[in-house]
């Protein structure tokens, strides 16, 4: 039996892009982008250090109110709260993802977002039926990079697994969880710890590579 791959959503298997123009569109810069999810990740790791938990979505719409009242903008905006319902997944996810599935491995997705809207976002951009499990933070209430929800991930498919994400953060946390990890570099382009790197790949299908090479 294949190993189980692990692939984060927003940001690894979607392109976040169509968020980061409609930041734009509302007279942010274009850092503006980054700034929120920095914020966003920042509350997730505040709540789940205090042992509390809000859903991602209700973060996100906090940490977007602040950054945009922060550029002088109007905090009431949703727009690049709606985007992130429609992003598109990267030219080569689906079949990054079909290969993997062909050769046996299961396919799972971890993420900090609902599973109801990573069932639609995967189901809007194709890739629903390539996906064996979606398994949410949601379950847990402790966001990634807490090691719960990797461990629950790794029972989840009863077998060894690799995580594949784009951000640093969360290839250490599934590291320490006892997860295989690929490192999506296209976002990042530097590893951002001074921590020991982990094997990298430029998009999905180097990494569908490396995951086969195994």
């Amino acid at each position: 039996m294949a190993d189980a791959a692990v692939f984060d959503v927003i940001g690894t298997l979607f392109d976040r892009e169509p968020a980061r123009r409609s930041l734009v569109d509302l007279g942010a810069p274009p850092s503006a982008f980054e700034a929120w999810f920095q914020r966003l990740l920042h509350e997730a790791a505040t709540v789940t250090l205090l042992d509390s938990y809000r859903p991602f979505k209700e973060l996100a719409a906090s940490a977007l109110t602040t950054t945009l009242a922060q550029l002088g903008l109007d905090p009431s905006r949703t727009e690049p709260l709606d985007a992130l319902a429609e992003l598109d997944p990267y030219p080569e996810a689906a079949e990054a993802l079909a290969r993997l599935r062909d050769a046996g491995a299961a396919v799972v997705t971890l993420t900090n977002g609902s599973a109801d809207s990573t069932r639609q976002l995967l189901n809007r951009g194709g890739l629903g039926e390539l996906v064996d499990e979606i398994v949410s933070c949601d379950e847990v209430q402790r966001f990634k990079p807490h090691r719960a929800p990797y461990e629950l991930a790794l029972e989840r498919v009863g077998r060894p697994a690799t995580m594949i994400a784009a951000h640093g953060w969360d290839v250490l946390g599934a590291r320490a969880a006892g997860l295989a990890t690929i490192w999506v570099d296209r976002e990042e382009q530097q590893w951002p710890f001074p921590l020991e790197a982990p094997a990298r790949a430029a998009d999905l299908a180097a990494a569908a590579d490396l995951f086969l090479e195994r």
